[in-house]
């Protein structure tokens, strides 16, 4: 099993247009990046959890086969001895059955063949028969084993959709956690460097101070924001840990050199065309739209079934008898025989109660894909103006980092010449510190909501049909990957 999940995660390319390594933070240079393409491929190889969604698509390939009536050769041996009272010998008889159905057109075919060495004024007596029995009503020439047929593919289609669809929530999820890695380290160095100017800073006012140019509230100012970001900067070392540990644990590798991450190359993102365009795409092609279709083809196909059940039982028999003397037909009687069995319930309430629940159960199905549809195309258009959005926010957050730098250059020039109060100076610093932190966030928060919109329009893994019926050593996921996108 091992083996077929590597061959299967070795097939199996993501389609995540991320990572390309850049800068890594200053304080973990002694680490090895990690990039993002490189993680989620260490992840689909090591990972467990792949395996343990992939391995619910082995089962598909016997769904038809328990569906349908069996179409197995039936052979069936009897044999018995009869002994009767007041008579001293007694008899024995044999028989010899074989018994076929074909499902796709409800035809059963028998033969047999039965030897009895009787104790009656006959004798030993054989006979041999053929005969063929054809549904013409209920299960007519092989119609509801069709429809079986029928809802089985439905239903393994969707199995085979929604395995797809548990491997991307998975694969989303190990994503936005490399997210949540990557800001805990640009956190955690934006902190330090803040740290380390604090105590520049602290050195600075205390140098002043010998000076008699500081007063000695100035440096318990500074030393007290110099405590604070300290306590910042611890607070983010164990986030950042932490988070370290999920990446280590996602991609199975406890125990080994603890990597670093490497800023994801923003520009490999494909952008969003016209809202209407990708809606209209998503509605006609996506996963979840054929999923959604199914459904209600599943319902129709239950409908249909339910109403072949409304129908009598009648089957038309024909065949062929010969009975004989002895095991070799002495003085043989031979003849064709033809008839018709019905059986019909009435008033046959329960099959009519099935059926009638199988139309509610449609028209529930019709409003529940109708709303989800509906529901879907409202959270593409909000998931798609939250994105445009915070592509504006993250540019006045830069453009607040610019005015926030200049503001600090100023007043720390104005303190130098005794023109502003310390207090100012301090608030200006944190200040722009927020600002750092704020505009590290949103990047990462934008990262996080272009996967998102990628899972929900089924654009973060594509899977190739595969045959209903596959080998165990071929089954396979393949996930496509844009050329051109190689991890570190």
């Amino acid at each position: 099993m091992q083996q077929l999940i590597r061959r299967t995660t070795a097939a199996a390319t993501i389609l995540l247009l991320f990572s390309i390594p850049t800068q890594e933070p200053a304080a973990f240079a002694s680490g090895k990046k990690l990039s993002l393409d490189a993680f989620v491929r260490l992840a689909a190889e090591r990972n467990t959890v792949f395996e343990e969604i992939l391995i619910d698509r082995l089962p598909l390939q016997y769904t038809r086969t328990l569906a349908l009536p069996a179409d197995d050769l039936l052979l069936s041996v009897k044999g018995k001895y009869i002994l009767m009272l007041g008579d001293p010998d007694g008899g024995t008889e044999y028989s010899f059955e074989l018994d076929k159905l074909f499902p796709s057109s409800g035809t059963r075919f028998s033969t047999s063949y039965a030897v009895d060495y009787g104790l009656g004024s006959r004798g030993n007596e054989s006979e041999f028969n053929i005969a063929i029995v054809q549904p013409v009503a209920e299960n007519a020439f092989g119609k509801a084993n069709r429809l079986l047929e029928k809802l089985s593919g439905i239903e393994n289609d969707i199995a085979h959709y929604q395995i797809a669809e548990a491997y991307e929530d998975y694969l989303a999820s190990l994503v936005g956690l490399y997210y949540d890695w990557y800001a805990a380290s640009e956190n955690l160095a934006t902190a330090t460097n803040a740290y380390e100017d604090a105590k520049k800073q602290l050195d600075n006012i205390r140098e002043r101070k010998q000076n008699n140019i500081a007063l000695p509230i100035d440096v318990n100012k500074i030393m007290v924001q110099t405590v604070s970001r300290k306590e910042r900067m611890i607070a983010l070392k164990n986030d950042y840990h932490v988070q370290t540990n999920l990446i280590m644990e996602a991609i199975r590798a406890i125990g080994t050199e603890r990597p670093v991450p490497a800023k994801p190359d923003e520009t490999q993102h494909n952008p969003i065309r016209d809202i209407e365009t990708e809606i209209l795409t998503f509605q006609e092609s996506s996963r979840t739209a054929s999923i959604l279709n199914l459904l209600e083809e599943k319902a129709g196909t239950e409908v249909a079934q339910a109403a072949d059940r409304l129908l009598p039982s009648i089957n038309l028999t024909a065949g062929f008898d010969l009975v004989g003397d002895g095991r070799f037909f002495t003085d043989p009687d031979h003849g064709l025989f033809a008839g018709v069995n019905l059986q019909w319930p009435l008033p046959d309430k329960q099959e009519h109660a099935r059926h009638d629940i199988s139309l509610i159960n449609q028209r529930r199905t019709a409003l529940s894909t109708g709303n989800t549809r509906l529901s879907l195309e409202t959270s593409l258009k909000n998931l798609y103006w939250t994105i445009e959005n915070q592509r504006r926010l993250i540019q006045l957050a830069k453009e607040k980092i610019t005015i926030s730098r200049a503001v600090v250059r100023d007043e720390k020039k104005n303190y130098s010449l005794g023109k502003t109060d310390l207090n100012d100076l301090i608030d200006e610093v944190n200040r722009l510190e927020e600002h750092r932190f704020n505009l590290i966030n949103r990047e990462i928060e934008l990262q996080k909501l272009i996967v998102e919109w990628k899972r929900l329009t089924d654009a973060l893994v594509q899977e190739k049909e595969l045959p209903d019926i596959l080998p165990l050593q071929q089954s396979e996921t393949r996930l496509l990957q844009k050329p051109g996108t190689n991890g570190e």
